[in-house]
């Protein structure tokens, strides 16, 4: 049958919608979604995600082509670490697909837990990886503890009371998942710590200028170092010195413990056993400077606070960096801007975008996200946009 003129009519209209559409969406500018610090605030990342449009009610990728990128600590502090990990972990395939990307960079929280530093984890954090043996396996890894412990002349087990306390349900099963082999441990080292991209460096913390090279030297820097503590960790526990759910400070403790046989051993002219080999002693040397590391110094590019700290005099010293770095500017979170609210500095040429989203804990925070777009620079909150450079 013929079609009518208004058929053909209502046919080229929509022809040249989707055309204009397609030639609209072609010269549009890339654009690039930053979100900050999470510390397990789930519900308020989530609502941020929509709010931004990088996803819709049901939490899929409707971002298409933007650059989404998170700089680290979404570890810590909140209770819904396990679900925010496994969205990160999505919507970095989706945007994929989508012909979007999305860079889910590495923070201070995250190595801390890849260390086993799990200081700052939440009771319900821990929760959320228990099951119904998980009391089994306490007590039995209570006992496998108490029975390492006996066996050091230097220490003194603790409680079975204590070590439940410091062990909560879930622990294990949570250390394990952070392991090299674990679900989200394997992920985690997959992480950068930097990414560059439309002229901006995007990072957790920050660059000390007059501290590296490049942004490759960061990346592999941290990695290296990651690599270094687990082969450490590995030899420990296959010595019998440790065990797999060891803390941080359990782990050091045990290498302090066995510098000091191996001292007491050469002193006395004993063999301090066939596993102390050059290699291991350097291994036990490196554990011991690890506070010097990028992972845990200060000044390092996890736990530089310089960009939110230094003078507005010091402007010139970030610009020289940046020129080194062929890049015009930082975007950078870690130093919470409270009241909530992101922060411009020296000459717009590094933002500030940790605005405290877990608000139970940053009193005055909320959640915010940055958006650069064909030169312009939007804060985007819950419930308010704001141009920051036009």
């Amino acid at each position: 049958m013929p079609r009518t003129p208004i058929v053909l009519l209502s046919t080229l209209l929509i022809a040249l919608t989707l055309t204009t559409l397609g030639v609209a969406q072609g010269q549009s500018e890339p654009r690039i979604v930053a979100i900050g610090d999470i510390h397990g605030a789930g519900d308020q990342f989530v609502a941020l995600l929509r709010t931004a449009g990088l996803t819709d009610d049901r939490d899929q990728w409707i971002g298409g082509r933007t650059h989404f990128i998170q700089t680290g600590d979404y570890l810590d502090r909140g209770d819904k670490v396990r679900e925010i990990m496994e969205l990160l972990m999505r919507l970095e395939e989706d945007a994929k697909k989508a012909g979007g990307r999305a860079d889910i960079l590495m923070g201070n929280h995250e190595v801390m837990n890849l260390l086993y530093q799990f200081r700052d984890v939440s009771p319900q954090a821990y929760a959320a990886f228990a099951d119904d043996r998980s009391e089994d396996r306490r007590r039995r890894a209570y006992e496998d503890y108490a029975s390492l412990m006996k066996k050091r002349k230097d220490a003194q087990p603790q409680s079975q009371d204590e070590w439940m306390a410091a062990h909560p349900a879930g622990f294990l099963e949570y250390a394990e998942a952070f392991a090299p082999r674990g679900r989200y441990g394997r992920w985690l080292r997959s992480r950068s710590v930097v990414v560059k991209d439309g002229g901006s460096i995007f990072m957790h913390a920050g660059i000390a200028p007059g501290s590296v090279k490049s942004i490759d030297d960061v990346n592999r820097d941290v990695s290296t170092e990651i690599e270094r503590w687990d082969r450490l960790r590995e030899t420990l526990v296959k010595t019998g010195l440790i065990r797999p759910f060891f803390t941080f400070e359990e782990t050091l403790d045990a290498v302090n413990a066995e510098v000091g046989r191996i001292a007491l051993a050469l002193e006395a002219k004993e063999s301090p056993g066939d596993h102390v080999t050059r290699e291991f002693v350097d291994q036990l040397q490196a554990a011991g400077a690890l506070g010097k590391s990028s992972l845990l110094n200060p000044e390092g590019p996890l736990w530089y606070r310089g960009l939110a700290r230094l003078a507005d005099s010091d402007e010139p010293q970030i610009l020289e960096l940046l020129k080194q770095l062929g890049a015009e500017r930082f975007v950078t979170a870690h130093t919470p801007q409270l009241p909530g609210r992101v922060t411009a500095r020296f000459s717009n040429h590094a933002f500030l975008i940790d605005t405290g989203m877990l608000t139970t804990f940053f009193k005055g925070g909320r959640p915010s996200a940055l958006e650069l777009q064909g030169g312009r620079i939007t804060a985007i909150y819950p419930d308010a946009r704001e141009v920051l450079v036009q």
